[in-house]
């Protein structure tokens, strides 16, 4: 079994599709919200410690203090559904990932330098801060359009994707694996989901409380390859977390793109969210230094 998880291929993709279709099968059936948030919560936990190793006591390197953040995001995103509602939640989000910015980059911050990789690295940094709250901030409507419940978890497989593409070829490995496995997540609930749709079915949406620990986790990670992967490219950052804004958008300003046939409607929005995705990814590929892939120029 150890050898198993060991594998790279495995960890990254493979069990987190399986995992998140068994969490979107679980949804659909009769297991209590709260029940659900705890599962999610482990499946996490799990995915950052395979990957990242255990908390270290102080952490010093930034990737031991992101295991911390999804400690941090888990215990706000299991908060009543009431006060997750509450319109102070835009706030909260902000203030907290705010803090993760700074406590993750603090070093490369307080060095003054503002060269394009920082600059780059702040903005995306501060969308991926903005989009979060956007996104959070979205109300449930009474009767939900069809593609409402795909647009947390299409944010989030958009920005992982891309992110995990960029910190790979930004000589940043490890969070480009974890990056993976929250996207193979997301994507295989988004799957089991609109085979629902296929069959005439509705679709689940997450939670408050689970949007938001799960956003709260690929925001973290994107923010650390954004100030910490060395040969990560600038453009590609700037674009990866615009999935988040997109997708807070789309219930008003982007809703007349979308078609009016119904099945379409979740795959025509999951495809306008991907678009600076997509584009990140191109970048970030056209433009990787030789050799980033494997850590050395």
């Amino acid at each position: 079994m150890s050898a198993l998880l060991g594998n790279p291929m495995v960890t990254t993709a493979a069990l987190p599709l399986v995992l998140g279709m068994v969490m979107a099968l679980l949804a659909r059936g009769a297991l209590p919200a709260p029940v659900l948030s705890l599962l999610w919560a482990g499946l996490l936990l799990f995915f950052y410690w395979n990957t990242l190793g255990p908390p270290v006591v102080p952490p010093v390197a930034a990737s031991q203090k992101l295991i911390y953040l999804a400690f941090a995001g888990i215990v706000i995103g299991l908060l009543p559904e009431r006060l997750l509602s509450a319109p102070m939640t835009s706030v909260l989000i902000v203030i907290v990932l705010a803090a993760a910015l700074l406590w993750l980059g603090w070093r490369r911050i307080a060095g003054g330098s503002l060269d394009p990789q920082m600059v780059a690295a702040l903005v995306a940094g501060l969308l991926a801060i903005v989009g979060s709250a956007m996104l959070m901030s979205l109300k449930v409507s009474p009767s939900p359009a069809v593609e409402e419940p795909f647009l947390v978890p299409a944010a989030m497989l958009a920005l992982c994707l891309a992110g995990a593409i960029i910190s790979v070829l930004g000589a940043s490995i490890v969070t480009g694996q974890l990056l993976g496995s929250l996207a193979a997540l997301a994507g295989a609930w988004c799957l089991v989901q609109y085979i629902a749709v296929l069959r005439g079915g509705t679709a689940v949406a997450w939670s408050k409380g689970n949007g938001l620990l799960l956003i709260f986790a690929a925001a973290t990670v994107l923010i650390q390859v954004a100030l910490l992967a060395p040969k990560a490219n600038p453009a590609a950052l700037v674009l990866s977390p615009l999935p988040l804004i997109l997708a807070a958008l789309m219930p008003g300003a982007l809703r007349g793109l979308l078609p009016g046939v119904r099945p379409l409607r979740p795959l025509i929005a999951g495809l306008l969210i991907a678009i600076p995705a997509m584009l990140a990814i191109l970048t970030a590929v056209l433009w990787a230094p030789h050799g980033a892939a494997l850590g050395f120029s």
